[in-house]
This record gives C-alpha cells, structure tokens and sequence, in this order.
C-alpha cells in the first residue's frame, strides 16, 4: 500500500522549523564556547577568586564634649522630648545651645540625624554615637558645631553606665541652723570642710523651717540625689526632702536632735575610681 504522501503546507513548516534550530545552534555554541573561555581566564587570572578587601573604621580620639555646641531639634510628635534629650545630652557634659520643634518640611524617619559640617565631621560622629540609629550627614556648614535632629524612630539614648558616687569634694553644701545654739552652723560647716565637702552658705535657715524633734533634713534636687546619699552617710538620721531644685548642690539644715557627726571610722570608705580612659569615636571608612 502506497504511503500517504505529506502535504505541501507541512512539509514547509518542518523546513522552517530545522532552519531555526540550526541558526540557534550556530549563534549558542560559540557564545557557551567563548563563555567557558572567559570564565577560565578570569579564573586563570584571579578575577573572581580573589577575596574583597574589608574597610574598617578608624578608631580616632573624640572631641572634648564641651568643645562645641548642639542645636537641638525635635521633628516627631512627642511633646517635650527635644528637652528631655537635651537634659540627657548635658548630663554627659555636652552644651546645648537651643533646643526647638524642628520645621514642618523636615521629617526624620530615623533615631535622628546630626547635621555637620567639614570641621564638624567627629563632633557629629560623637554626638550620633549616644543614640542608636543615629546618622551624621556633612551639609557643608562651616564650623565645628552641629545640628541634632530627632527623629520619629528615636526610643531613647545609649546606655550608659551609672557614674560612682560623688565624692565629698565633689558636693556642694549649705548648713543651716534652725535651733537656739548660736554658732552651730559655722561649727557643723567647719566639721564637713575638714571632710572635704564644698562648704557654701552658712548661717541661719533663709525658710525660717522648725525642727523641734528632728536631727536635720537635707534638701535636694533630682540632680542631687546621690550628693544626699552621700552627706547621709555622715548625718545618718538626717531626713531626705527632694525640693525640686534644678543643681546639684544641697541644704543641710541642723535641728534640734542634732549632736555630731558620724565617726569617720562609721562612714563607708567610698570605692576606687578606675583610670579614666580617652574617649574614642570609629570614623567609617570611604
């Protein structure tokens, strides 16, 4: 029996479907043959087996925290955290020069920004390294100062370590006398002085407080709290009243239950202070 024979229309679409595999082949196989050869020599020649050069940042020493002065600027919608990161930032002995809503058109998605200038390059580093997330960007200002933006990403600052308690040189105290006993202000004043506490004012209570049945009572601001702890070590039935004062200093003020100081020998011995080590900031590499 005779086969039947293919039509026409195809037998030309068979033609044309064998010349574009043959086309394809042509163009592939030299592209996959040249391809081999140029990942051989890239090989051969150490281009893609060679390891990235890591940069690491420059450990440099930091500005003096009080050697230049931060604009402080607040553009998320906390009310009063500029003022509260300002207070945190001159705890750590940094000068604040104003503090402001930042303006409508500047919006800060990140912790903040530090705003700086070619002078102003580490004191920005400085500044950004006490929050978290924080950027420095150089707008090309002149100058060594910055501008601190707060952002809507900012929690909070960096952690730092409680600082030791202050010793007695390091506190600043007024004795006061609210009792008949002429002099005992001066008296109590010079005993603490030989104690190296910084001895102010001494005299009669300006508050014309009465305290018939206490020992004394030491007045104190938020910033004082661990200058009371120490004066209370050495007048230990003294009784604490934070009143609301924005330093560090104290008030002593003797009443009538007063009769000395604490022994020396009674007093906690305060602890070793380590070496203070230079401050640093990583300057990142370009």
């Amino acid at each position: 029996m005779p086969s039947t024979p293919i039509a026409p229309e195809r037998a030309r679409r068979d033609y044309r479907g064998r010349q574009r595999r043959r086309l394809v082949m042509l163009v592939t196989l030299p592209g996959l043959i040249l391809g081999t050869v140029s990942v051989t020599a890239a090989y051969s020649a150490g281009l893609l087996n060679r390891k990235a050069v890591s940069c690491q940042p420059k450990l440099v020493a930091a500005p003096a925290r009080d050697g230049f002065t931060i604009k402080l600027q607040n553009s998320n919608e906390t009310p009063g955290e500029g003022a509260e990161v300002a207070k945190g930032l001159s705890a750590r002995r940094f000068v604040i020069s104003s503090v402001s809503n930042a303006p409508d058109d500047i919006y800060v998605t990140r912790s903040a920004t530090v705003y700086h200038g070619p002078k102003g390059r580490d004191e920005a580093l400085l500044v950004a390294a006490q929050i978290p997330g924080a950027r420095a960007w150089d707008d090309g200002r002149s100058g060594s100062n910055v501008d601190l933006i707060i952002g809507y990403g900012f929690t909070g600052l960096s952690y730092v370590p409680p600082p030791p308690p202050p010793l007695p040189s390091e506190i600043a105290v007024n004795v006061y006398n609210t009792t008949y006993r002429a002099g005992l202000a001066s008296q109590v004043g010079d005993a603490l002085r030989q104690r190296s506490f910084d001895v102010e004012a001494v005299g009669n209570d300006p508050l014309m407080s009465f305290l018939p049945d206490e020992v004394a009572v030491i007045r104190h601001g938020v910033d004082g709290q661990d200058a009371a702890d120490v004066l209370l070590q050495h007048i230990p039935d003294a009784r604490l009243v934070s009143d609301g004062r924005s330093d560090g200093s104290l008030d002593l003020v003797l009443g009538n239950g007063y009769a000395a100081l604490t022994p020396r020998a009674e007093v906690p011995k305060p602890a070793p202070r380590p070496s203070p080590k230079p401050e640093m900031i990583a300057r990142p590499c370009s």
